[in-house]
């Protein structure tokens, strides 16, 4: 790893948020230094609260990584397991608990361990539209309706995804 990879990022999207922050504190430092300086100290704020937290979630997901015997996530999600293997993916997607901090790096453990590349993407679709375990958050500004509605729609989504994926790209 380079020094320019520690300073901006190793790829390419980690770049482009690096050097756009850049760019957009030196425009609010020439234009707006009151907000540079307000939307810094929030921003530092806000990384002392994380800090312990996305550490912890990194830690956790290495040891999730390295706790999966690969034959078996091979097996169950793997490329042979065909669409039954990347629907299943999809909905254990739905219930990762913890935002993408956290969930991201095990799906990143579970990729490295012998999913497939459908199992991959269906275990991201279906933390993105299933999310159960953010019913509860949800509950406290919407009907339950509502909340039923977009976790019904979020199962249909993955499911149907998951499928699809599966025959359009090969599990």
């Amino acid at each position: 790893m380079s020094s320019l990879d520690i300073l901006l990022g190793a790829s390419v999207g980690q770049r482009v948020v690096v050097v756009g922050t850049l760019v957009l504190y030196g425009y609010l430092v020439v234009r707006r230094p009151a907000t540079a300086r307000a939307a810094a100290r929030n921003g530092a704020k806000t990384l002392g609260a994380l800090t312990t937290l996305v550490l912890a979630a990194l830690l956790l997901a290495s040891a999730i990584g390295r706790l999966l015997p690969r034959e078996a996530v091979a097996g169950l999600i793997g490329g042979a397991a065909g669409a039954p293997g990347t629907v299943l993916a999809g909905l254990v997607g739905g219930v990762l608990p913890g935002g993408p901090y956290a969930v991201y790096p095990i799906i990143a453990e579970v990729a490295d361990s012998g999913a497939g590349l459908t199992a991959v993407l269906a275990l991201l679709v279906g933390y993105g539209g299933i999310g159960l375990l953010r019913v509860p958050y949800g509950l406290v500004f919407f009907e339950e309706r509502v909340v039923a509605a977009r976790v019904a729609i979020g199962v249909v989504v993955t499911v149907a995804f998951a499928a699809v994926a599966a025959v359009v790209v090969g599990a």
